[in-house]
């Protein structure tokens, strides 16, 4: 009997590597090539080696720029990566080999990456595909380490491309935020916001002090050095683009996936995750920021799917002649399928009680509000006071109190994304749109990405429920008990509420009743 499992969209077999041969132009077209990919052991990394092992069963090796991390060894910390549960349908299916994965000792904030000689000309004899998706893409990095890695890194890329005999296709991983000095983003790069020559030498010629003296007025018009230093990065690659055959994809905000490679799956806080955590646990109750703004929220497997699907359009174009005005691909939702902070957070509500998260501090209670009065009240009286009582009461019992701490953290991660919270940009997809109707159907079903058929309450609701499982690691049988501890909290809060209104009602009355006797006197 054929062994036949269900995998997202598709089903996995015994045989499926000839059935999607058959079927699949873009996993024909995949088929013994080599590929390259930085950044494979973060989020949308991972989730990409997985998709292309997967659904490109018939690939040629796949070497992983990584590099050494607590006395860990590359190889090690690839071979620890293979043995995490998100490889655990490919490793059942004995579809991960020795020799499928290798991992290439490196680092993109590195001098040429940090690569072997004997590496590099492995990678450039060998290498017919290329997913440049390493990147710093915290809010608060340091100035120097941004430039470090997302410019001069993909700088260093470009170069190692640039001596690949074989080469068919870059992608390379920008952001949508990275012209967010803009309302209208369209698919082209635009004009770097700085001279990168003159950003290049800030930075080698400045300490640390100095540097970040002068760091707002460098990147003035962007919120962080992140999207500043994606728009820089944006401006080599478009540079590059007569000389290599490249692409830029811009996710929006990443969140966790769809359907592969299984509904909900995430592995850390960036982004939304942290504020559904905060908002679960009962820390965070106010955010600032308009409701009714776009949160312009993209899957990883949606994501992925465009960066496999645009590295095959890249290299089966017809014309082989390159051109200056390179393809650019706003991953996004908000032009096909849009979705509010107010609906993301309405859909979130329910769930912070149906799957009630562990160990909450108060029944979890989250509001947007533009009123910087409103989103200070509930920050002092929902939030740090809870806080400090929590603390206190951890303390008396003998333990460490760490709610402050946590406290300070969500609201620094929030005050990060005011930004983003706040504003609203229109972007366009246009070359989006082309590129999934130029797919089969069988590559509509495993490669597709089409946003718009999404349910966006079904997909919040997997999403928190992939965040209990995967980053908090809490199971289903703990959820009785956090509800009750939750109902607690509120019989406890409504008790005070209550006997609060009535103190103040009674003070009222017998203020009046003075009043009364003194004017009868």
């Amino acid at each position: 009997m054929r062994d036949t499992r269900t995998s997202g969209s598709f089903k996995l077999t015994r045989n499926w590597p000839v059935e999607m041969a058959a079927e699949s132009e873009i996993a024909r077209w995949y088929r013994g090539k080599t590929v390259f990919i930085t950044g494979a052991t973060g989020f949308m990394g991972k989730v990409l080696l997985e998709k292309l092992l997967r659904s490109c069963p018939e690939i040629g090796p796949i070497y992983i720029l990584v590099r050494e991390k607590k006395d860990v060894l590359s190889h090690e910390r690839v071979e620890n990566m293979l043995t995490s549960d998100l490889f655990n349908e490919l490793r059942n299916f004995g579809i991960i080999h020795g020799d499928r994965v290798h991992a290439i000792p490196g680092d993109v904030s590195l001098p040429e990456l940090g690569i072997s000689p004997e590496d590099r000309r492995l990678l450039q004899d060998t290498v017919s595909v290329v997913f440049h998706v390493a990147a710093t893409v915290r809010f608060d990095e340091h100035l120097r380490l941004a430039v470090a890695m997302n410019f001069e890194g993909t700088k260093a890329v470009l170069q190692l491309c640039q001596g690949m005999a074989q080469l068919a296709a870059i992608v390379h991983v920008s952001t949508a935020y990275s012209n967010c000095d803009l309302s209208v983003i369209e698919e082209r790069v635009y004009p770097p916001p700085a001279n990168p020559t003159k950003v290049l030498q800030c930075v080698a010629g400045l300490d640390d002090d100095a540097l970040d003296f002068v760091t707002p007025r460098l990147i003035y018009g962007h919120p962080n050095t992140y999207t500043f230093t994606k728009a820089l990065a944006e401006d080599i690659v478009a540079k590059h683009s007569t000389v290599l055959p490249i692409v830029i994809v811009r996710p929006s905000i990443v969140a966790a996936s769809w359907k592969e490679p299984r509904p909900g799956w995430v592995d850390n806080f960036n982004g939304p995750t942290a504020l559904v955590v905060g908002a679960g646990k009962g820390l965070l109750t106010s955010i600032y920021g308009r409701k009714h703004v776009i949160v312009d929220m993209i899957p990883v497997d949606v994501c992925i799917n465009l960066f496999i699907a645009a590295a095959w359009e890249m290299g089966t174009r017809k014309s082989s002649k390159l051109v200056s005005d390179i393809r650019v691909y706003n991953c996004v939702s908000g032009p096909f399928n849009p979705l509010t902070w107010n609906d993301f957070i309405t859909h979130m509500t329910p769930c912070g009680t149906n799957y009630a998260m562990s160990d909450t501090i108060s029944p979890p209670d989250i509001v947007m509000t533009s009123s910087r009065i409103r989103h200070a009240f509930r920050t002092f009286f929902y939030q740090s006071i809870v806080a400090h009582v929590g603390d206190f009461i951890i303390r008396s019992s003998g333990g460490k109190p760490k709610l402050k701490h946590y406290q300070q953290k969500l609201n620094h991660m929030v005050s990060l994304l005011e930004f983003f919270t706040t504003h609203e940009w229109e972007f366009k997809a246009n070359n989006v749109k082309q590129l999934n109707d130029r797919l089969n159907s069988a590559d509509q079903e495993i490669f597709g990405f089409d946003i718009s058929k999404i349910n966006w309450k079904d997909y919040v609701v997997s999403y928190y429920i992939g965040i209990k499982k995967n980053v908090l690691r809490e199971e289903d049988d703990a959820i009785p008990a956090a509800q009750k501890r939750i109902a607690a909290f509120k019989f406890v809060g409504n008790t005070f509420k209550v006997g609060l209104m009535l103190s103040i009602s009674m003070y009222l009355l017998r203020y009046y009743n003075l009043s009364k006797f003194r004017k009868i006197r």
